[in-house]
């Protein structure tokens, strides 16, 4: 737990990073980008990016502390490839005005935690033993002209 007196230092990256874990959703701060990178629980941080993976982010920095916090936290979900560039799937979660920061990471998380339980489930329903269908070949061809 932690200490109430220092909530306003803590950045609203790790306040994402531990919503997401609760949900056992594995994600990482991208200091250069400054967001927050979540993906799915079977890739290893390192293979993220080259992969389906949603972006957190806020119209401020996310290194910010959560006093900093106006609203505005999104997350955008891209497909990776080639290991050095993504193209948009789709967006995943928008924070209504309201600037409830809390509010905001759980109903995110929950969003994001959904959009990864349903691309698994889907892709176990459609494909091979490795979660492979024809999906993604077309989502490799689409990514291609982006």
């Amino acid at each position: 737990m932690l200490p109430t007196n220092n909530l306003a230092a803590i950045p609203v990256a790790a306040v994402l990073l531990h919503a997401l874990a609760v949900r056992d959703v594995p994600g990482f701060l991208d200091r250069e980008e400054d967001c927050v990178i979540a993906h799915p629980p079977r890739l290893s941080q390192e293979k993220a990016l080259d992969s389906e993976h949603i972006i957190l982010s806020t119209p401020r920095y996310v290194s910010g502390p959560v006093t900093q916090y106006t609203g505005g936290l999104s997350a955008m979900a891209y497909e990776g490839y080639d290991g050095s560039d993504y193209c948009d799937i789709g967006p995943v979660f928008e924070a209504q005005p309201g600037w409830d920061l809390m509010a905001d990471v759980a109903a995110c998380a929950d969003a994001v935690a959904e959009w990864f339980t349903a691309s698994q489930a889907t892709a176990e329903a459609s494909g091979n033993e490795n979660g492979a269908d024809d999906t993604d070949e077309v989502r490799t061809s689409i990514t291609e002209v982006c």
